[in-house]
């Protein structure tokens, strides 16, 4: 299992379109992604959970990645940060 703590630099937030993204680069690889926002967790394949956090310019983001790829997923994730 890999963590990692990110700040949303985007001044729109984590918005749709970087959602999209996000979700599918978790849908391509072989491992579950789970981002947090204090309490809240979103699956990273569900654009509804994603937009739910409302990640907001400057909030921090962690992300989990677990599974067999969870390297690569955890690098395309972060890539979006």
């Amino acid at each position: 299992m890999l963590r990692r703590k990110v700040i949303v630099r985007d001044p729109h937030g984590l918005y749709m379109r970087p959602a999209v993204r996000i979700v599918q680069a978790c849908r391509s690889t072989d491992s579950k992604v789970t981002l947090r926002k204090g309490r809240r967790n979103a699956n990273g394949e569900s654009i509804l959970e994603l937009l739910l956090l409302d990640a907001a310019s400057g909030s921090e983001v962690e992300i989990v990645a677990e599974g067999k790829e969870e390297e690569v997923a955890m690098r395309k994730v972060m890539g979006f940060f």
